[in-house]
């Protein structure tokens, strides 16, 4: 088996003409490590979820929304329903990213695509009548909702490490209870939930990620 690589040993420089992103994708850590004294601000949340926002999506649908969480004693249930996870609360912010599980943006989206010239109007029906029913499976409708909101997690991640927070994302948590205490709609479904804050110094080193050589396959499996 090939040998694991390093951060150490990952190039950055190679071919890259915005080296400061590939800087920003090797040295970005899931970090367990907060200060709990510091908050994040209003304003920075906003830039987060802006950036996070400008995610690709299928059709550009934006089938995404979040849900904050900076109360003490709410993000004390949130810690109980993700299974104890105790570094959200030195986070001190939660965030959980929701998808739709319908095509719930598709009229206004597909006028724009429409107004902008990209679609002719018999077009723009068309496609949308048919992206609407694949979000009327059941199956397709929740992939959609987690293969897009999962896009949206992970540019949140990088925005918060170029603002030097820490973000770590969670797949471990209650469904059910997090659906209920957050009162989340129908039509949507927890995807991701990320503990946000600023960092509380530095992380144990990153554990060896598998080399290209014995994950990427060419042509076929």
């Amino acid at each position: 088996m090939s040998q694991n690589l390093s951060s150490e040993e990952l190039d950055v420089d190679h071919d890259a003409e915005f080296p400061n992103v590939i800087e920003a994708l090797h040295t970005r850590r899931s970090g367990h490590n907060f200060d709990p004294e510091a908050e994040l601000d209003e304003e920075t949340l906003e830039e987060l979820i802006r950036d996070a926002a400008i995610a690709p999506s299928s059709y550009n649908l934006q089938p995404w929304e979040f849900v904050s969480v900076q109360d003490e004693e709410r993000l004390d249930e949130i810690v109980e329903i993700a299974y104890g996870q105790e570094h959200i609360r030195d986070a001190g912010t939660a965030i959980l990213v929701v998808g739709h599980t319908n095509a719930k943006t598709a009229d206004s989206v597909f006028d724009e695509w429409v107004e902008a010239g990209r679609l002719d109007e018999e077009t723009a029906a068309e496609t949308k009548a048919q992206t609407v029913g694949m979000y009327d499976d059941e199956r397709m409708g929740r992939d959609y909702a987690i293969r897009n909101a999962s896009l949206a997690a992970e540019n949140l991640m990088l925005s918060a490490h170029a603002r030097e927070l820490t973000a770590t994302p969670m797949i471990g948590f209650d469904q059910e209870r997090i659906t209920e205490f957050l009162d989340l709609p129908d039509d949507v479904i927890p995807v991701m939930l990320l503990a946000v804050g600023p960092s509380g110094g530095e992380e144990p080193e990153r554990l060896p990620r598998r080399s290209v050589d014995e994950i990427l396959h060419k042509e076929s499996y």
